[in-house]
């Protein structure tokens, strides 16, 4: 009986040890669950709040912000698996968010037609939009990227769009350049071309205004006399003619004239008078053997030095 009695002492004590066992370990499975449950709830709010955040920095924050909350549970010395997965697929998701908003901005600052394009602002406008991003995501690559090669696909990508833009607007403005040289040019030639024509209008009338010619000998005055002079021929059959020169500036009294006779001399100078009829100092012979004479000059004269000048045939 003794030894009945301490059997079923011993399986009692067993029974209470096995019991305690499982208890304990019943109980530190409701506390893993327990654990697991509020780490699950506390990433699900932090999703809520990612979602219904409004900019991109408060956005970013949040993504930082979990970030680190995963990588000191993992550091803790009771950590579970499944929290971690969840940790990990929500930072992913909110990475993605990130990586399609850069693809967006960088779908938007796309110039397909850009050897086409001519409007400077508007591809400067673009690359400027890209220089921006790409300066963006520099700053943001440590929590938004699983590897440096996806910032380095999206930084070459973005390095090629915008020297392509920067070798456009360079050939643009060389064009542009260019086009404006030649309109100068052109306008300067043209500018030019005006001036010349008016220097010769200008130059004509002045010499239609003090030049006078007929077949025999021309005259000129000086500028100075532009309406103030003026020549009258007379004609004496075939014996010759006879030119009257006077000069008659306004408001002046140095007024004067001069006469300039024509007589053929093929055969000899004419002596009867007919045509001169007073002391002449001959000038000279035509071409054609016409004797040219200056008459007695009144006033102020006519040809004197500085004043008018004339020239045979």
């Amino acid at each position: 009986m003794k030894n009945k009695a301490k059997i079923i002492s011993i399986i009692s004590v067993v029974l209470i040890l096995i019991i305690g066992i499982a208890g304990y370990f019943m109980y530190q499975k409701s506390e893993e669950e327990k654990s697991i449950k509020e780490n699950l709830n506390n990433i699900t709010k932090i999703e809520t709040s990612f979602s219904k955040a409004e900019t991109h920095e408060e956005k970013l924050n949040i993504l930082k912000s979990c970030i680190t909350e995963m990588t000191d549970y993992n550091k803790s010395k009771e950590h579970f698996e499944q929290v971690t997965d969840k940790y990990k697929s929500t930072i992913s998701s909110m990475q993605e968010v990130f990586a399609k908003k850069y693809d967006s901005i960088i779908e938007e600052n796309t110039l397909s037609n850009l050897d086409s394009l001519e409007d400077v602002s508007t591809i400067t406008n673009n690359k400027n939009n890209l220089s921006s991003l790409l300066s963006t995501i520099d700053a943001e690559k440590d929590y938004v990227f699983s590897s440096n090669d996806d910032f380095e696909s999206y930084q070459q990508k973005i390095t090629e769009l915008t020297e392509s833009y920067t070798n456009r607007i360079t050939a643009l403005e060389e064009a542009k350049k260019k086009a404006e040289e030649e309109a100068k040019r052109k306008a300067e030639e043209e500018a030019k071309r005006k001036a010349e024509e008016e220097a010769r209008k200008k130059a004509e009338e002045e010499k239609a205004k003090t030049h006078y010619e007929n077949e025999y000998f021309s005259v000129d005055v000086p500028k100075e006399w532009i309406d103030c002079w003026s020549v009258q021929e007379e004609k004496r059959g075939t014996d010759g003619t006879i030119y009257h020169f006077s000069y008659d500036p306004p408001g002046e009294n140095n007024g004067g004239g001069g006469r300039i006779f024509v007589v053929d001399a093929t055969y000899g100078l004419p002596q009867n008078g007919l045509v001169i009829s007073e002391p002449c100092d001959i000038v000279g012979y035509t071409s054609h053997k016409f004797a040219v004479f200056k008459g007695i000059e009144a006033g102020a004269g006519f040809f004197f030095d500085g004043g008018a000048t004339i020239t045979l045939k």
